[in-house]
């Protein structure tokens, strides 16, 4: 392979031309912020029915309670989870100071088979697990 000429004139990468540093910290910046974006996953649900109950699981792992609502309303329950992080890094000696700040929502509906009544939900999350309880009130109609 030939090797080019010292005197032809060959682009400089961007990082050694004149505003490469600053074209490169805005890349930086910008690579790293999308990074810490969070889409709002969605939350896996598994619906199922005994003879006495209506049972929700929710997997929502890594979660505390603190972070978890539930709304009822006639025949729909919302699972909603909410999570704000707060980061802050501070060093006097060397002028240097960070903060970053993250928020997520991830939320799910799920449409029940009947009407609730909000005092009769039972809600448990443990180990990552959230379980949710209600009665089962459907009624068969014999057919004449």
């Amino acid at each position: 392979m030939k090797e080019p000429n010292k005197n032809q004139n060959v682009p400089k990468p961007i990082h050694e031309q004149p505003f490469g540093d600053i074209l490169s910290s805005l890349d930086g910046f910008f690579h790293e912020t999308m990074e810490k974006i969070s889409i709002p996953r969605s939350i896996q649900v598994y619906e199922y029915e005994t003879k006495k109950e209506y049972i929700i699981e929710a997997e929502l792992p890594g979660i505390r309670k603190s972070q978890v609502s539930l709304d009822v309303y006639h025949n729909y329950i919302r699972i909603s989870v909410n999570s704000r992080q707060e980061a802050e890094a501070r060093d006097d000696k060397n002028g240097f100071w960070s903060r970053s700040r993250q928020f997520q929502r991830a939320e799910r509906t799920i449409t029940l088979p009947f009407y609730v009544d909000e005092k009769e939900v039972k809600a448990a999350l443990k180990d990552g697990l959230l379980v949710i309880r209600i009665p089962y009130r459907r009624k068969r109609i014999q057919v004449e």
